[in-house]
């Protein structure tokens, strides 16, 4: 059987999870013997992104979800380049190429990484939600159920090996005896770090040489500074920037915090589970589809920073809890999303609409 040929098609303005999550997708596509290529609007970060790592996307000038150029040049490069299936991430790529895909009367699948409205998922052949969270979502706005396939995000366990916490510290450059946690994504409300600020606050008064690292960056960096200043607490926060390959910095943290407001996945925690490391996150969104409460890490109640406190100080007290939990979580990620399989698990799905030809297309 020949290989399917799959345009993957992406419209970000920054580069964040599901980002890093549609190259190593390609990446894996690749070894499992398919074709694919990559498109994405010219003057994003990610066309870099993904030359670094060795692709060569397809790239204009686009103008938005309402963009009849880039449609129409879309179903062209479908035809041009004999796709059988695009599979789009992000809203505008996934209305705007739903409708190329119309043109071209080849079928679309929409990939849905986070809790979005559902008004531009509506046109494509299948849809890919990255959690049960997200499906329910979708359904609540009127998405047909069976057109809908979960399949979690999932991270290449062969780049990610375990390392000595005390060892990846010094290799950081930090103290290997100063208990350090990490909160790694944009800086958005959303994604919860000014909770983590507030929570240093709290815990500096039972661990009072602990240090936290924000990883990332986006609007809220000024906002997050001012915070931590105000709190007393600017002395222990350090903001690291944007961290293309957190592996490292990650591995050098004794827990990650995913302190998130709300979320559809939270592949962070997955990195940080298949690092060994003990994660403390909101019990929001996807998270609880990712971390097992009390067996690979904690959940609490979003924007509570008492309970991530309290849960930081009593694991720290507890190294070999530690220890069973990051354990736990390994297997865990080895077991539930491994990338190689859960990159079979999307290509069943994009596989499935070609059976039925332009039928399912004509169906929309």
């Amino acid at each position: 059987m020949s290989p399917v040929r799959i345009l993957e098609a992406i419209t970000p303005s920054r580069i964040g999870g599901a980002e890093v999550f549609v190259v190593n997708l390609c990446a894996q596509i690749i070894k499992q013997g398919e074709k694919v290529q990559l498109w994405c609007p010219a003057g994003r970060p990610f066309v870099e992104y993904a030359r670094q790592k060795g692709f060569s996307p397809f790239t204009w000038r686009t103008l938005g979800k309402l963009d009849p150029i880039t449609v129409v040049r879309l179903a062209r490069l479908i035809g041009r380049e004999q796709i059988d299936v695009l599979h789009t991430h992000l809203s505008t790529a996934s209305l705007l190429g739903a409708v190329a895909a119309r043109l071209a009367q080849k079928p679309s699948v929409a990939h849905v990484h986070g809790l979005n409205t559902a008004t531009c998922f509506r046109y494509s052949s299948r849809v890919i939600a990255v959690s049960d969270a997200v499906r329910r979502h979708l359904v609540s706005q009127g998405i047909a159920n069976e057109k809908i396939t979960v399949v979690h995000n999932g991270v290449d366990l062969s780049c990610y090996q375990l390392i000595d916490v005390n060892e990846a510290k010094a290799k950081m450059g930090y103290d290997p005896n100063t208990p350090l946690f990490g909160v790694f994504g944009r800086l958005a409300p959303e994604k919860g770090q000014r909770v983590a600020i507030e929570t240093m606050f709290l815990v500096r008064n039972e661990i009072p040489n602990a240090r936290l690292v924000i990883a990332g960056q986006g609007p809220e960096q000024e906002s997050l500074r001012t915070c931590a200043e105000a709190l007393g607490v600017a002395d222990q926060v350090q903001f690291a920037g944007f961290v293309q390959d957190v592996r490292q910095l990650m591995s050098a943290c004794d827990i990650v915090i995913v302190p998130s407001l709300r979320e559809g996945f939270g592949l962070v925690a997955v990195e940080a589970m298949a690092l060994g490391r003990p994660v403390v996150a909101s019990a929001t969104g996807g998270l609880p589809e990712v971390v097992v409460q009390s067996e690979t890490g904690i959940l609490v109640a979003p924007n509570d920073p008492n309970a991530i406190a309290q849960a930081l100080v009593d694991l720290m007290q507890d190294s070999a809890l530690r220890t069973h939990l990051g354990a736990a979580g390994r297997r865990r990620v080895e077991e539930h999303f491994d990338l190689t399989k859960q990159c079979q698990a999307i290509l069943s799905v994009l596989k499935s609409p070609l059976a039925f030809g332009s039928t399912l297309v004509s169906n929309l």
